[in-house]
């Protein structure tokens, strides 16, 4: 193979999902609250978001991520999976 494979397991429940969004959003609102009336503080808390975010994206890109470097370490990975009975 020449190039790695990378494959990302996305998946997650709809708790996990509202449980998420609403740790994002209070600390969204939060900053918001703090940064009240002062240019200082709005900088400092946006820059706090900013960065908790991308810490957060990259931290999902990274966590279901698997890197196949051949074709026969793709094909021992696919053939390990359980498949759900139908």
């Amino acid at each position: 193979m020449d190039k790695e494979v990378k494959i990302i397991d996305k998946t997650q429940t709809v708790l996990e999902s509202i449980f998420k969004d609403i740790i994002t959003f209070s600390f969204l609102i939060f900053c918001i609250w703090l940064s009240q009336d002062s240019k200082w503080w709005t900088f400092l808390t946006g820059t706090l978001f900013l960065v908790g975010f991308f810490a957060k994206v990259a931290d999902m890109l990274k966590k279901g991520t698997t890197i196949f470097k051949s074709k026969k370490e793709l094909l021992e990975w696919a053939n390990s999976l359980e498949w759900p009975e139908k």
